[in-house]
């Protein structure tokens, strides 16, 4: 009988594990949801040619947690494109496009900052193109995708930073 209640324990422990687990592998691959609030990031455009917009704006959020942080961007494309979608992605690099709306398909232009390093917008080509470039990784800051995809026809990728 206490074999049978030990068994008992171990089966109930390793459930309760297990569904441990699966919950917070979901909750981590939810889409984010798209603020209801005007985006917090503005990216200048550098204009080569064509009519191009003044800016392109983004929400970046941050989530510190022991050991490193999270970081969320969903591009505010719509005011400029059509609905994104995902031309490549891997650990490291996630690349999505849209094509420009009829005012500034002659557009030819780059949107980046000094601040969000990471984030770059390409105009050109009738098409906008949104790049998450992650750095290499060093012994004490290594990076990683972690989530991509779109939300409300936005493109928006998670990734984490340990320190």
């Amino acid at each position: 009988m206490n074999n049978w209640a030990q068994f008992t324990t171990i089966c109930n422990l390793l459930s309760t594990l297990t569904l441990t687990a699966a919950t917070s592998t979901q909750a981590q691959q939810q889409k984010p949801v798209l603020p209801k609030t005007k985006a917090n990031t503005e990216f200048p455009v550098t204009r080569q040619s064509g009519t191009c917009p003044k800016s392109i704006r983004a929400w970046i959020s941050f989530r510190y947690y022991e050991g490193g942080g999270e970081n969320t961007v969903i591009a505010d494309t719509l005011a400029i494109a059509g609905s994104s979608r995902i031309v490549s992605s891997g650990k490291k690099l996630v690349e999505f496009t849209a094509p420009l709306k009829k005012n500034f398909a002659s557009c030819v232009a780059v949107a980046k900052s000094d601040e969000h390093e990471f984030y770059q917008f390409r105009l050109q080509n009738g098409n906008l193109t949104f790049r998450v470039q992650l750095p290499q990784d060093t012994p004490a800051n290594p990076s990683q995708v972690s989530a991509q995809g779109i939300v409300s026809s936005r493109p928006y990728v998670r990734w984490a930073i340990a320190d």
